[in-house]
């Protein structure tokens, strides 16, 4: 992470210690968990949750570590300040965390392409900074994102991949599946889960 401005670590509530390492789904925020906007997430009311998500993220933390990693370059832009951004991306984990989803912590990466820094994706930082600091396993686990640089930071971490449909996810379907053939795409996470989930009984 960059030493000059350091990236985000947020441990969450649901958080627990645990007595086996499991794998990790590492979640996009923007795109996969809540709608995107064109002028930023830069208010609460700004979010509005893609349908199922709630029900998904809950099931998943029944068998999975889930991590959310997000680039939020609109801190480093200057059009938000990061303290005003942390607090909306904390009331979103508290909307899913008061419906029983469990997610052990999120990364949050303020940074621009210009700054080169190597948590904000494509690169892997953020990711590998949750394996460091949380013990979130790498291996079987998954990256979701709606975008080609998610999946490209999913890959450089070892990670399965998987693009959803929402938010840029459709736009961003050829050009991903150019770069990572291997890639799953689903219309949503919801539609997503039940592959999220399917080898939990070698692994989780």
């Amino acid at each position: 992470m960059s030493p000059d401005w350091p990236c985000v670590m947020l441990r969450h509530r649901g958080e627990q210690a645990r007595y086996e390492v499991r794998p990790t789904v590492f979640l996009d925020r923007d795109g996969v968990l809540n709608e995107n906007r064109d002028a930023h997430i830069r208010r609460v009311s700004d979010v509005v949750l893609i349908p199922g998500v709630v029900h998904a993220v809950r099931r998943l933390g029944e068998h999975r570590d889930v991590v959310i990693v997000t680039n939020q370059a609109v801190i480093g832009r200057g059009l938000a300040q990061k303290e005003d951004i942390v607090a909306i991306h904390r009331s979103v984990v508290e909307l899913f965390e008061a419906q029983g989803a469990r997610i052990v912590g999120s990364v949050i990466c303020p940074h621009t392409v210009a700054s080169e820094c190597p948590c904000r994706k494509p690169l892997p930082g953020m990711l590998l900074a949750a394996s460091q600091s949380w013990g979130c396993r790498l291996e079987n686990s998954w990256m979701v994102g709606d975008a080609v640089t998610d999946v490209q930071a999913g890959t450089a971490a070892g990670c399965r991949t998987m693009l959803v449909r929402t938010g840029r996810g459709a736009a961003h379907e050829e050009n991903t599946l150019r770069v990572q053939p291997d890639c799953v795409v689903v219309p949503s996470l919801p539609f997503g889960l039940e592959r999220l989930l399917a080898d939990r009984g070698q692994d989780g």
